[in-house]
């Protein structure tokens, strides 16, 4: 699995997203979103604009990470006008009502400090040769363990298998509809989180991406968060 993290490592990152909330009859709900990244010290902190609809505009998420597991989230949600911290027994709600929760956004299922990691076998996934690897977090987590398919080409997750923390059965599962090779890095081009109890899903589309530019640290900041500057 650091292989996993390596693929996807950057020192910055900034990100053009469409994300869709998708219900159990079909119907769909677009946000565009921005993202921005930085890696100092071998910790990521991460930004997340909301740029459209009006609903939601303007709402930010800022996600620090911390060494021993437990990171940092904080939200500006402009309705509220101020600043809300995420506790960490909050972790387990949704994200502006998408399938991921808050500790998704922080995710560790790929981090081998983070996660034990077993080589289960292998498999043809998308059509594409896959490792199955079966992960059990060190930290606290909704899940009690992930199945994770990795692409041995690029080394990109296909798909992950979520299992609950309660009943251990899957609860969600992620799966990858667009890889592409480009400027000599693989990217996750659309991505797919479904709930199985209600069948409602999120795609994430990422519409561009650029690496390793300059970044300024400001925008990892709670002051940021709450004035946009």
């Amino acid at each position: 699995m650091q292989k996993v993290m390596d693929t996807q490592a950057a020192t910055s990152s900034a990100m053009d997203i469409r994300l869709t909330l998708i219900d159990s009859n079909g119907e769909e709900r677009e946000r565009r979103i921005q993202t921005l990244s930085i890696t100092e010290q071998g910790l990521t902190n991460t930004i997340t604009v909301f740029l459209s609809p009006a609903s939601v505009k303007n709402t930010r998420f800022l996600t620090r990470e911390r060494s021993d597991g437990n990171d940092d989230q904080w939200i500006y949600l402009p309705a509220l006008g101020r600043v809300k911290r995420i506790a960490a027994s909050e972790g387990n709600g949704s994200f502006m009502g998408s399938d991921f929760t808050y500790s998704d956004m922080a995710s560790t299922t790929y981090d081998t400090q983070e996660a034990d990691h077993t080589l289960s076998g292998d498999a043809v996934l998308l059509d594409r040769q896959a490792y199955i690897v079966q992960s059990v977090p060190r930290i606290v987590s909704p899940y009690v363990r992930t199945t994770t398919w990795v692409d041995k080409e690029s080394f990109l997750p296909l798909r992950v298998e979520f299992y609950d923390k309660e009943t251990a059965d899957p609860s969600k599962v992620l799966t990858t509809e667009e890889i592409a090779f480009v400027d000599g890095r693989w990217l996750t081009r659309s991505i797919t989180m479904r709930t199985l109890a209600n069948n409602h899903s999120t795609r994430i589309e990422i519409l561009q991406a650029k690496y390793d530019i300059p970044m300024n640290s400001g925008y990892f900041t709670t002051t940021f968060l709450e004035t946009g500057r």
